[in-house]
């Protein structure tokens, strides 16, 4: 982690801005103009992984094709000491995900998507998807008078000619709110699968929820894949009741239903909020995602007329703090004295009542009821024949593998199975021989870390392909990993859709020659069921 004054690539550093799951990004000087940029830098012990390298690079290379006002502009791209690095505008605002929508103005909420429509547009012309549009990726930059719209993030952009790739390798990093259809099921992605994303961001920026708003990922996928947008009209009442045919159109299942542009969307939006006569629609109908055709640039769409209306204050973006309710008074007690034997009795029930409900304690640790030995006692209930039964020592599993249960990182894996770090407890099972075979049980505190763990293997693998067995459902995936030189390594990823089992994932390594069909045939045996 840089520290203000310390000098990288010639950018002096003023203060760290943010971090995430590949890097940070900073507040730093121009080494030559008096400039605020925004340095992005990979996390270093990411060098040596070349598909996140290629990533990275690829982020800068996409973005610094795209020159327009609404589009976040990359400035550099570079490496310094084995760590790559992206300089690009800093943007002296906020994101429009920490906006109130209760008190936003309709009309400012149809703008600023009217304003990041015209740059979706731009770079769909450009043969760029964003595959990421979403509230937190609209930037609020202050200004004289008004301030600018801009769209920021392109890291998971891709060429259009790459779109096959992607749905070939299942590769899935869009935020799950905002996702289309074609997203979620691997399918072929156009010009209107931002489109999709951004009607999400209108709902979001009018209503304050999401058009499928749930704690539970699958109920999320469900509504994006079957069900239709609610009515935003029953959301937040006043607002035109044109704007549900029009959202439900940008958010057809499929997406030859939705507009031809961003920019024709946008236009309706801002239309019916304005008071302006639209056009009657057709019905839309939810029907199952299909493929789409490939991507074709969008033709160039004018820029949305549109009036100013109230600027938010950018000081005051979240609400004011509510005041405490006070307590209501408290009633005296008469108080009677114990004698000293029942105040000991008193003490050691309630030490033992603790000790019994802390999990934390000595007591829970040796009895196995933390949460963690309690999740990997699950596990091995369900797999009986996988793994032991005590998770708190070491015991045999499948064809006599040694298997280890662990709570806490002692062995963190490295290379591209890096993503799967972050687990809240393990079963590691392991032979030896020529056909060394090895399998994990990862144990996640969310089903969303189960799916973001997977989904950050998928970027660093290549996708051969799936089966499902039951409620288990298997990705067979080759890797590249270091081990006294590069090698490709065969590994099956399975995840459950079993409510109970959403946070598990396991992995099945087998470190023999290609082709790996004895692998698939031991894994189809497992009694995983």
């Amino acid at each position: 982690m840089l520290r203000g004054g310390e000098v990288f690539a010639g950018y002096t550093v003023e203060r760290l801005l943010g971090r995430g799951g590949m890097g940070a990004v900073y507040l730093a000087r121009h080494p030559r103009l008096p400039r605020l940029v925004a340095l992005k830098l990979l996390n270093r012990d990411l060098y040596s992984d070349n598909e996140i390298r290629a990533r990275f690079e690829r982020e800068a290379d996409l973005a610094a094709r795209l020159d327009h006002p609404n589009i976040v502009t990359v400035f550099d791209r570079g490496v310094d000491d084995e760590q790559l690095w992206i300089a690009m505008q800093y943007i002296d605002g906020v994101d429009a995900s920490s906006l109130d929508p209760s008190a936003l103005p309709p009309q400012r909420g149809a703008q600023i998507v009217a304003e990041t429509a015209t740059a979706l547009d731009y770079a769909h012309a450009m043969g760029v998807l964003h595959r990421d549009v979403k509230p937190a990726n609209i930037m609020l930059a202050r200004g004289v008078g008004m301030e600018r719209v801009l769209l920021t993030d392109f890291g998971i952009a891709r060429p259009r000619e790459d779109t096959a790739h992607l749905t070939r390798t299942g590769t899935f990093t869009a935020t799950l709110t905002y996702a289309s259809p074609e997203q979620l099921t691997g399918a072929y992605m156009d010009h209107r699968t931002d489109q999709y994303s951004l009607a999400c961001t209108l709902f979001w920026l009018l209503t304050g929820k999401s058009p499928f708003d749930s704690s539970h990922p699958a109920l999320i996928i469900d509504g994006h894949l079957r069900k239709p947008p609610p009515p935003i009209t029953a959301f937040r009442p006043g607002l035109p009741a044109e704007l549900d045919a029009i959202l439900a159109r940008a958010m057809a299942k499929r997406s030859e239903d939705r507009f031809a542009t961003c920019a024709e969307f946008a236009n309706l939006a801002w239309a019916a909020l304005n008071g302006r006569p639209t056009p009657s629609l057709p019905v839309i109908t939810p029907s199952s995602p299909t493929l789409v055709q490939p991507f074709a640039p969008a033709p160039s769409a004018p820029r949305v007329p549109v009036t100013p209306g109230p600027q938010p204050n950018m000081s005051r973006a979240y609400p004011p703090p509510m005041r405490p309710i006070p307590a209501p008074p408290r009633r005296r007690r008469r108080i009677v004295p114990l004698t000293p034997l029942v105040i000991v009795l008193v003490v050691l029930v309630g030490f033992g009542v603790w000790v019994w409900r802390d999990d934390s304690s000595i007591l829970a640790e040796a009895t196995g009821r933390t949460p963690e030995l309690r999740a990997l006692a699950a596990v091995s209930a369900a797999f009986p024949d996988m793994l032991p039964t005590d998770p708190r020592e070491e015991g045999k599993g499948y064809r006599n593998a040694t298997c280890r249960p662990r709570t806490e990182d002692l062995r963190l894996e490295t290379n591209a199975e890096a993503a799967f770090n972050g687990w809240m407890a393990r079963w590691y099972c392991f032979t030896t021989g020529s056909k060394a075979l090895n399998y994990t049980f990862y144990v996640y505190r969310s089903q969303n870390d189960a799916t973001t763990a997977v989904g950050e293997f998928a970027l660093r693998a290549k996708l051969l392909d799936t089966a499902t067995f039951g409620n288990r459902k298997d990705r067979r995936l080759t890797f590249t990993k270091v081990v006294n030189g590069t090698l490709r390594y065969p590994k099956i990823v399975s995840t459950f859709t079993d409510p109970s089992r959403a946070t598990w994932v396991m992995t099945f390594d087998y470190n023999g020659p290609e082709p790996i069909q004895d692998l698939i045939d031991e894994v189809a045996r497992a009694p995983l069921t």
